[in-house]
């Protein structure tokens, strides 16, 4: 599979970037209620406006880190999300940011006795 060539919706949404901005907004939401920040991203609609979304929940989470001592996002992994973003468009990298940010990941339903 060359660079540009689409990838399939499973591979976008297994993508490593995705899923590791999409813990990151989970943890801003659950943590510091950082609603902001799922609104700016549910209404990127250009390019622009997903990096802007991603420029402020980078600025809003870095406080919010340094206060609980998380790990942020990675350079490697803010590039990956912005040429995903350039090759599949930002509807759905976006659809796929926040679908991780809004699951529940498999270590919450073991400690809770599955889904109810």
């Amino acid at each position: 599979m060359s660079q540009h060539e689409p990838k399939k919706l499973g591979e976008v949404f297994s993508d490593p970037a995705v899923r590791e901005f999409g813990s990151a907004l989970r943890r801003a939401l659950r943590g510091n209620d950082d609603y902001a920040s799922l609104m700016d991203f549910e209404f990127a609609e250009t390019p622009e406006d997903f990096a802007d979304a991603l420029r402020r929940f980078l600025r809003r989470y870095e406080t919010f880190a340094r206060r609980e001592h998380l790990r942020r996002p990675s350079e490697s992994a803010l590039e990956n999300i912005a040429r995903l973003a350039d090759i599949h468009g930002v509807r759905l990298v976006r659809a796929a940011l926040i679908s991780h940010a809004l699951c529940r990941v498999e270590r919450e339903e073991e400690a809770e006795g599955g889904e109810r």
